[in-house]
């Protein structure tokens, strides 16, 4: 049976996961009939996974019973101090059992919760802050300095991890404890506005995410989908091994954006997965920590994953437990399928494709299906629609590039209050239009070419950078890439590229060699940069392409 056939059982009229159009805020669309309504209900039911481990985080160790009982000991302090439905709670520190507390204690009061990115600058925090109209802050001790004007100081709880000796910014959050009863949980309309989650903003401003209840509950849903259809085109589930007794993620994804919360929170909150987090990428800590609590999956960006699996000692630790890797929110390396399965023995490898504006939802593959075609982003969604189109708007026939377009019910309501956002990414029918450039085959899988704004015109050629890089990492020796254009008198254009290696014969000339047989010579750089220093990444650990570009720019002139 084919793959896009079992898709087709899976959501047929009476299945667990039957797809059907259902009301949403944007008209009726297709979303699982069987989903809860709310995130708020999903939330609820994992109360029911009592004492089996949760979260280990440094020295705490909690269960889901302990979690819910700090959670709600916080809900009720915050209730007592006037934290009402609808208010902004904004989060802004790492990774940490205090940020899944807090989280969890304001949605459950009601509140529209806005993670805001833990590592910009001052400036950067203070917009998101301002600009969400936030009435809490929930934040580290380092934050705290940085937001010291933005709220007053008993609207701000503070983890005091690395504080100052005897600063004040905040109520420890130690301290905003309650022993009163926390009212009881509403479950609200499946409208309700509940999560605020700020874009990178690497070409202007971060722009505040709108999402609702029922986007949120539908986006782990397909979640759950995805495992679903891995069981059944392989027959059953994959027992655990290497001493796991329980499944654990090892939680560095960061917690403000879609894939971190709804992947390695949420998701372990409805599979009573266990969580292991790590505050900061570090590749010696990962691995003992994989090895030290037996963890059974891995989900990272591409840089990530490739990190870990080839660190030069891994063999010093057991990883035997390790049995799911999972990579996406980037382009994977063509070379990394191969390292995942040289490294995990019998490796449930996965990856997939979404936005901020899509709650991570587009399409998705793990195990046998992500095996069936590697190098694609994975199936299309059962909850969402996609076409692609051509510059001039016109929908384009499957197989043929364009840019991706999107329509389902995880997709955004809109920007906080940026209505011009909203007009430049919506089209008049209704699409949202997503900047990438790929298309879908006809087996319902998409692939990725690259971004609308990092196309290169050469000469009038437009040239995806996506597919040099993918070129490159075919190449002995090469651990990173990143390809962009730079002015050129003559073409308008050039193709540049920045190398870090392994191996240190190489050389440009004869990395321009090994591309000739891989790629048109068109897409060859001009401009070939040697480094053995990583390259640098962003907050989401994606390449930060913009600014090595400008860095590169900056060294020509």
């Amino acid at each position: 049976m084919s793959i896009k056939t079992t898709i087709q059982e899976l959501t047929a009229e009476g299945a667990f996961f039957e797809v059907r159009d259902m009301p949403t805020a944007r008209g009726d669309l297709p979303g699982y009939a069987h989903a809860p309504q709310t995130l708020t209900e999903i939330i609820q039911n994992a109360r029911g996974h009592g004492d089996l481990g949760f979260i280990v985080s440094g020295d705490t160790r909690l269960t889901f019973a302990e979690f819910f009982a700090r959670a709600d000991s916080l809900r009720a302090y915050l209730e007592g101090e006037g934290l009402t439905a609808g208010d902004r709670f904004a989060i802004a520190m790492r990774n940490n059992a205090e940020w899944l507390i807090g989280f969890t204690a304001a949605f459950l009061a009601g509140a529209t919760v806005v993670p805001i990115n833990s590592w910009g600058q001052a400036a950067e925090l203070i917009f998101a802050v301002e600009d969400c109209g936030a009435s809490w802050l929930l934040c580290d001790d380092q934050r705290a300095g940085m937001l010291q004007e933005s709220l007053p100081t008993d609207r701000r709880l503070v983890v005091y991890d690395r504080a100052e000796p005897g600063t004040e910014r905040g109520v420890d959050f130690s301290d905003a404890l309650s022993s009163a009863t926390p009212t009881d949980v509403e479950i609200p309309p499946p409208d309700q506005v509940c999560l605020i989650l700020y874009t990178s903003g690497s070409t202007g401003t971060p722009k505040g995410v709108v999402h609702c209840q029922q986007a949120l509950s539908q986006a782990v849903f397909n979640m759950m989908f995805t495992g679903m259809l891995t069981m059944t085109v392989e027959g059953g589930l994959r027992e655990l091994r290497g001493g796991a007794t329980q499944e654990k993620a090892l939680l560095n994804v960061p917690l403000f954006h879609a894939t971190g919360l709804l992947g390695s929170f949420v998701l372990p909150l409805v599979t009573a997965q266990g969580i292991v987090m790590i505050s900061k990428w570090d590749a010696q800590e990962a691995l003992r920590l994989i090895e030290a609590e037996r963890v059974t999956l891995f989900s990272s960006v591409p840089s990530l994953v490739k990190d870990l699996l080839t660190q030069p000692n891994i063999g010093d630790f057991d990883i035997s437990s390790l049995h799911r890797v999972s990579s996406g929110g980037a382009a994977m390396p063509s070379d990394l399928p191969g390292i995942i399965e040289a490294r995990i023995d019998k490796a449930y490898a996965s990856g997939g494709y979404g936005l901020t504006e899509t709650l991570a939802v587009g399409s998705q593959a793990a195990g046998a299906v992500f095996d069936a075609k590697p190098a694609a982003a994975g199936v299309q969604s059962p909850i969402m629609r996609v076409r692609c189109t051509s510059p001039d708007g016109s929908v384009l026939p499957p197989g043929e590039p364009g840019e991706i377009e999107m329509q389902g019910v995880a997709c955004t309501l809109g920007y906080w209050n940026k209505p011009d956002a909203d007009a430049a990414i919506f089209t008049a029918d209704g699409w949202m239009k997503t900047g990438d450039v790929g298309f879908e085959d006809d087996d319902g899988y998409l692939h990725i070419t690259g971004r609308i704004k990092d196309i290169v015109i050469r000469g009038g050629e437009n040239i995806f950078p996506g597919d040099t890089e993918q070129a490159c990492y075919q190449i002995t020796g090469i651990k990173e890439c990143v390809v962009f254009g730079v002015p050129d008198d003559a073409m308008g254009e050039e193709l540049a590229m920045i190398v870090r290696v392994a191996d240190a014969t190489l050389t440009p000339e004869t990395i321009r060699e090994a591309l000739k047989v891989r790629i048109a010579s068109y897409k060859i750089p001009k401009f070939i940069e040697i480094t053995t220093a990583p390259l640098p990444r962003g907050a989401t650990e994606k390449f930060d392409k913009r600014s090595i570009q400008q860095a590169f720019v900056a060294r020509m002139n």
